[in-house]
């Protein structure tokens, strides 16, 4: 061939191969104008990068080409999995990943065996048809060259291209922008994410005195008796759909727990929220799969949590509730565990061990997953009791994990039951009198609803009035597990019913499960890609339970971010939060949700974060993002 036609051939490769990736992630028809141009853009300053360091196409670009196949099909596992691509920060959890891939069902699609087809013609035509560039001289000129396109392009995409075409990457749902503009764009427009954002006019002395205006206000209200009450309305019914304020009943503290125990359930979520948010659509099930949970009235608070993240990062969940810190002014798709804790930061442990409570935390899988070993030590935990421990006690033995459906291990992970007998061991050998905050982390309910040995016993039986019977295994074996996780919870709450240690107990959902997206848009009535974030927003929410053996507040609670639950914690536990708690409070009172996706006033306006294009809307929310900016990154501690 001669060299005009290896000129041309080599030319068209970068095009094909996002038409050959994107068709392999399933979203080739699906890309917008500005998702091929700029998509076209990424693809030739990669490859002619390739091809000006190696100086050839021969090699270079077959394994180029294998390794954009291997992300772009990797994606399309990952989102068919738990409907949210792959992000760059995943790279750090891909130890956390090969944990739990065990019972993730990996199919290959014709399509995917043609685009690797494809892939490798490219690859080979590359090879036998190679562009050369032998002269040195010219290659570091080719090079320089390279990086001066690639710095002008990194600006004009970030500073011109993406504020003036709303180009940046929804973080709370990014397969909006992955089927718009393709998987390899959208990561690079992810990295705008990495690096913090102060707050517009962020100064350290101004946030220090910030917070300690705040904590001497705190200390202001608790010595009156209103501090508590920020935030607190009376104008909502118990039962109604997050959106609406709370109806507390009583405000009796007096009493002091001798236990408080929280437990974040694994996928814990109650996906009948759904009903009638789009008129006529809902579904129907052969049993009740929370009906003790329902029956739940006395020393029990309920409400709806809005959580950070839908069908998995579990970790950002937890360092909401544990810290109070939201995940909305995080750099967008990043893990804080990973990047953001440092020794002494505040948390509710931190705040339970001075009040003079032993703290632990339990999860029965590697400590090491998602970093929580070094995150638990810096947040004031005294122990960490990981999958270690449950081995050792004898939680895990091999005689009880074969993985059937009635063993201590269904599906793989330990059940709930099984993990809060551990739980009560903890309580049952501790010293008399001696007080305990735990944090306890479940596995039971872990994605991949797909295990062939786990026969469910509730079912999916009608979708928006149609008979459907078999049509989502997903969400049958889903539904079973929660019915498992209902059990659990009357034979946790029916041995503390007659355990003589006051006992607060705190449980509520990390985020709701990856099940059928098919299950999701037919409640929703539309693709999930076209979901208005108003209903969205429903996507993002876990219910969560305050309860206590002791006779204390009853009713609901009311509808708040999960980094907002811990100050309720405290509260029930007749503790004060200082300053910063004092602010997460104001801010509950005036915006009940703060999620990455927007703010939710009291009266259940949304407002789109799409529309408004900040999160600091008010004074209240203004300094709040001012004070977490402090704590995450500038306070010391004492």
């Amino acid at each position: 061939m001669s060299g005009k036609k290896a000129l041309a051939w080599n030319l068209l490769v970068p095009f094909f191969m996002l038409l050959v990736s994107e068709g392999a992630t399933g979203n080739l028809f699906r890309l917008s104008a500005p998702g091929v141009v700029l998509g076209t853009a990424v693809y030739y300053i990669l490859y002619l990068g390739v091809f000006f360091f190696a100086g050839t196409t021969k090699a270079s670009w077959l394994l180029l080409n294998l390794a954009v196949y291997g992300l772009a099909a990797g994606e399309y596992f990952i989102i068919s999995f738990r409907e949210r691509p792959a992000m760059i920060w995943d790279v750090l959890a891909l130890r956390t990943a090969m944990t739990v891939s065990a019972n993730y069902r990996f199919t290959v699609t014709p399509r995917l065996v043609l685009t690797f087809l494809g892939t490798l013609l490219l690859g080979i035509g590359s090879w036998k048809v190679p562009l050369r560039l032998e002269n040195r001289k010219i290659r570091w000129k080719a090079r320089g060259a390279w990086a001066g396109v690639t710095a002008a392009f990194a600006v004009l995409l970030y500073g011109v291209l993406t504020p003036a075409l709303k180009l940046s990457v929804p973080m709370w749902d990014p397969i909006i922008s992955f089927e718009r503009r393709g998987f390899l764009l959208s990561t690079v427009l992810s990295l705008e994410t990495l690096v913090p954002q102060k707050p517009a006019g962020y100064e350290t002395e101004t946030a220090r005195q910030l917070l300690e205006r705040l904590e001497e206000e705190a200390a202001a209200g608790a010595d009156t008796g209103t501090a508590a009450d920020i935030g607190t309305a009376a104008e909502a019914k118990a039962g109604e759909k997050p959106g609406n304020e709370a109806e507390i009943l009583g405000r009796n503290e007096a009493v002091v727990p001798e236990n408080v125990i929280c437990i974040m359930n694994e996928s814990f979520a109650d996906l009948r929220i759904f009903n009638g948010l789009v008129s006529g659509n809902s579904f129907e099930t052969d049993g009740p799969f929370l009906s003790y949970y329902d029956s739940l009235s006395e020393n029990a608070q309920k409400g709806w949590l809005y959580v950070p993240v839908f069908g998995a990062m579990t970790a950002n969940s937890e360092y909401e509730f544990l810290t109070g810190n939201s995940c909305a002014f995080v750099p967008q798709g990043s893990i804080p565990y990973q990047f953001y804790t440092k020794p002494g930061d505040g948390s509710l442990a931190r705040a339970f061990g001075e009040a003079g409570y032993r703290t632990a935390a339990m999860h029965p899988y590697p400590g090491y997953n998602w970093n929580r070993t070094e995150a638990y030590e810096n947040l004031g935990f005294d122990e960490f009791l990981d999958q270690d421990y449950y081995e050792a006690s004898g939680f895990l033995d091999e005689e009880e994990a074969g993985g059937s459906a009635d063993s201590r291990m269904p599906r793989g992970y330990l059940s709930d039951a099984a993990d809060y007998e551990a739980l009560i061991r903890q309580v049952e050998e501790k010293e008399p009198g001696e007080k305990l905050f735990l944090f306890n982390v479940t596995m039971q309910n872990h994605g991949g609803y797909e295990v062939a040995d786990f026969p469910a016993d509730v079912h999916v039986t009608a979708v928006n009035g149609e008979d459907c019977l078999g049509e989502y295994p997903k969400a049958d074996q889903y539904l079973t597990l929660m019915k498992r996780s209902d059990e659990a919870l009357k034979m946790l709450l029916d041995y503390f019913s007659t355990c003589s240690q006051p006992t607060l107990i705190v449980l509520f959902g990390d985020h709701e499960p990856s099940v059928e997206t098919s299950f999701y848009e037919a409640l929703y009535g539309t693709r999930w890609s076209q979901v208005p974030g108003e209903q969205k927003r429903y996507s993002f929410v876990t219910p969560y339970l305050i309860w206590s053996n002791y006779e204390r507040d009853a009713g609901d609670l009311g509808d708040m971010s999960a980094f907002m639950l811990g100050g309720q914690v405290l509260r029930a536990a007749g503790m004060e939060a200082g300053g910063f708690g004092y602010a997460v409070e104001r801010l509950r009172g005036e915006y009940p949700m703060v999620h990455s996706m927007g703010l939710l006033t009291r009266d259940g306006q949304f407002l789109d974060v799409l529309e408004t294009g900040t999160l600091d809307l008010s004074q209240t929310v203004k300094e709040y993002h001012t004070l977490q900016y402090y704590r995450m990154f500038e306070e010391k501690p004492e």
